[in-house]
């Protein structure tokens, strides 16, 4: 779903009516260099779903903290935004990490040259001694310093941080570390360390690879299960081999960071990284300076930070005192905090933001939702430290479960919530008794609409959508401690699919008015399909009409259109006389009720030259919005509408990515008929050639080449498959085939007929961004140009 864009409003309105976010964002984690590849972490946030909720809540300028920094994905993204950023956490290694992927600009020559230098002090002797036999390796003494005598963790399966290492291991990483040591760039050389910590991750003896994947697949105890347990049988990768492929993705992420942070006036100096912690924040920022915060704080007693880098700090040289034990934001771990310790910290630190943060300004934070009681505590110390609690949003993570998730699938929640705070002058404070609704009702009524929303709902997504409901009538406390596990009040009333792992609504059911209407029809359309499908018999409009509308005398009666449309997001025509649910039904989403479905049906059999330009470039761009890109049309063609919308209103208004270019190729650019946006940049370009000749539209794609060349092989001229003769020939005559410009191999064609099979699968199957442009590449065409013409 699209988050709203209010930056431009921002500048215009005051923060104190920017409305808060109500909806969650799909998260895009492996799309972004900086942040995922070149370094593990323990947690870290998608960074487009942090950047939508500082877009959100900040214009440019801003300053957003972050008070539970990690891996600092926050602070990396408010300077990608243009926004001034502060970090800060108790653990200085994560600050060291965090700092490295902000840095910019950097001196990429410098940064090759110093890998280059250490790749020639200590490479072939690293090789060598990686073709050794272990015992052969044994012999040879280890000159160089590397950690002895540290101590892990209690719960760690060996003493001290030198036995996580084989004696071969010791004597690579020694070896390297050594020579990083004498690169005389300290940005380089940190730099260096950084792909060095990396490289600690995959050559220890807690690393394994499950059977049958490559051994670089795998992965560490230590962001598995929290604990330094050692494999019985490890993986033991080349150090350098490891340190080169790291560096490879660093190279990656500083040409990242260079183009996005670096363009930007000061870089990454607009950002401080504080060691410290978040109930002591007002010792390093001063009350009322910072204009947002969006923090991910420690969940319990889940993963005790400090205790588990405790490797990396030995090795770099990291320092993590007593204090610093004592004063962490945790339950359990080496230091035993308790439950009380870990609530009192963190509403310290809520008291903190408190003050740090200005009026009319607001927070956002995240929590996982595992224990119902921790919302209540975490809601009641903002609101005791004067914030007014606004909403909650949950946020789906699109992560791997967890081996306990797995086994327990019915009972254990996995997920998050992102709930919003707001700092004013007279919050109202939440109503801590019960405001009417029983708790029991609301848990049915809320259970009830996620399932018939949805299709079917998992426990996970009943939570989600719950846990906000409980909130905001004061009865969360209520149902932890007197209700617990709401499994049992579910089974009262709907049934459990042990193969899909989801509750669904039991034949026949009453909805109650509280579900949508929309939500009802389809339910009811759904059940009687299904019925009529056990009988044998086949259903009419007006079966279906006649048995559904009854049903819903009690609330808010459709129109006939209401009613159809309905009918058509989860049903298909059969001899354009009956209705039947699709083979395989999806989740509704907003591109199947947007486009005209009648308009790609086979049955229609509309010829391609029956598709107006307009039409097409309509149906690419709900294609696209629907997938999650955002859009740019034509300046040209926004003067224009198709299906009753106008198409300006499904572009964005502004292209930063062109800041950079002449104004030529900004106006050239702009011109393009439609262009997918990720991340800011163009992905994918297409000029719509119903009738007219591509020579404009190759002009257009030079000046977009000119900005990003990544983008060649993605530029799209979507045609009649009857023109392809004439396109080939015209684009043989072009004179940017051949040398310097080679458009012949980056200008690809797709023709209507291939769009609309494209349509037609995407009615039935939700986009997103992978599966699309996935698709979009194997249905792409090459030109066949001849260059003598």
């Amino acid at each position: 779903m699209q988050m709203p864009e209010t930056e431009a409003a921002l500048s215009e309105i005051q923060y104190g009516r920017v409305p808060t976010v109500t909806r969650y964002v799909v998260p895009q984690k492996q799309s972004a260099k900086r942040h995922y590849g070149s370094h593990q972490y323990f947690t870290k946030r998608a960074w487009n779903v942090i950047q939508a909720y500082i877009e959100n809540f900040t214009k440019p300028g801003d300053v957003v903290c972050d008070p539970f920094g990690g891996s600092g994905v926050t602070v990396v993204e408010a300077l990608v935004l243009g926004r001034k950023g502060i970090y800060l956490d108790v653990s200085a290694w994560a600050g060291f990490l965090a700092a490295q992927v902000a840095v910019a600009p950097i001196d990429l020559a410098d940064l090759s040259a110093s890998f280059e230098r250490v790749e020639g002090a200590c490479a072939s002797k690293i090789n060598g001694w990686w073709a050794l036999s272990d015992e052969e390796a044994e012999q040879i003494e280890i000159k160089r310093w590397y950690p002895k005598g540290q101590i892990l963790p209690r719960n760690a399966d060996v003493k001290f941080v030198h036995e996580l290492f084989t004696h071969k291991q010791l004597l690579a990483l020694s070896e390297l570390l050594y020579q990083i040591g004498k690169i005389p760039n300290e940005t380089s050389r940190n730099l260096l360390r950084y792909t060095f910590s990396a490289t600690l991750y995959m050559c220890n003896r807690t690393f394994i690879s499950a059977k049958g994947r490559k051994e670089s697949r795998g992965g560490s105890s230590i962001f598995s299960i929290y604990r330094y347990k050692v494999a019985k049988r490890g993986v033991n990768l080349n150090p350098w081999d490891v340190f080169s492929g790291r560096f490879k993705k660093l190279m990656a992420c500083k040409r990242e960071t260079n183009q996005l942070i670096g363009d930007k006036p000061g870089g990454s100096t607009n950002a401080q990284f504080i060691k410290g912690y978040a109930q002591n924040l007002t010792e390093h920022v001063a009350p009322e300076s910072v204009d947002y915060i969006f923090t991910d704080p420690p969940y319990g007693a889940h993963i005790a930070y400090l205790d588990l880098t405790r490797m990396w700090d030995a090795w770099l040289d990291f320092k993590t005192s007593e204090k610093d034990r004592l004063e962490e934001t945790i339950e359990a771990g080496d230091a035993n905090h308790s439950s009380r310790h870990f609530k009192s910290k963190l509403a310290a630190g809520i008291a903190e933001m408190f003050r740090v943060l200005k009026y009319d300004r607001w927070m956002s934070i995240v929590f996982q939702h595992r224990e119902p009681a921790m919302w209540d505590a975490v809601v009641k110390a903002a609101e005791a430290a004067g914030f007014e609690y606004v909403n909650t949003v949950p946020q789906p993570l699109n992560v791997i479960w967890s081996m306990h998730k797995k086994k327990n699938y019915l009972t254990v929640v996995s997920g998050e919530l992102i709930l919003n705070f707001r700092k004013v002058r007279n919050p109202r404070t939440l109503a801590i008794a019960s405001v009417g609704n029983d708790a029991v009702s609301l848990i049915k009524d809320s259970a009830e609409l996620s399932i018939v929303q949805e299709n079917g709902a998992t426990t996970d997504a009943i939570y989600s959508e719950l846990i906000p409901k409980l909130l905001e009538n004061g009865l969360l406390g209520e149902v932890s401690s007197k209700i617990g596990d709401i499994t049992p009040i579910l089974a009262q009333e709907f049934d459990y699919d042990e193969a899909a792992k989801i509750w669904t609504a039991r034949a026949g059911r009453k909805l109650g008015c509280h579900i949508p209407l929309e939500s009802r029809i389809r339910f009811y359309v759904k059940d009687f399909l299904n019925q009529m499908d056990r009988l044998g018999k086949q259903t009419t409009i007006d079966d279906l009409t006649f048995n559904v509308l009854p049903k819903l005398k009690n609330g808010t009666q459709p129109t006939e259109q209401t009613l159809l449309n309905e009918i058509r997001k989860i049903a298909t025509p059969v001899d354009g006389k009956y209705w039947a649910l699709w083979d395989n039904p999806q989740q509704l989403f907003e591109f199947a009720s947007d486009i005209s479905l009648g308009s790609i049906l086979p049955q229609q059999k509309r010829l391609e030259e029956d598709y107006a330009h307009d039409e097409l470039l309509y149906l690419l761009a709900k294609l696209g919005r629907a997938a999650g890109f955002t859009c740019h049309i034509g300046k040209k063609e926004q003067g224009s509408s198709f299906n009753g919308e106008a198409l300006a209103d499904l572009s964005v208004k502004q292209l930063p990515f062109t800041r950079s270019a002449s104004e030529y190729s900004r106006q050239r650019i702009r011109q393009i008929d439609l262009m997918w946006l990720d991340s800011g940049r163009a992905v994918v370009a297409f000029e719509i050639e119903h009738s007219t000749p591509i020579t404009t539209a190759l002009d257009r794609f030079i000046e977009l080449l000119r900005v990003d060349q990544r983008i060649a092989e993605r530029l799209i001229i979507v045609a009649p498959t009857a023109r392809k003769r004439k396109l080939d020939e015209v684009l043989s005559q072009s004179h940017y085939i051949g040398a310097p410009m080679y458009m012949e191999a980056k200008v690809r064609y797709l023709w209507y007929s291939d769009v609309l099979k494209m349509l037609d699968t995407f009615t039935r199957q939700q986009p997103t961004k992978p599966v699309l442009l996935n698709s979009i590449m194997k249905a792409l065409r090459v030109p066949k140009v001849d260059p003598k013409l």
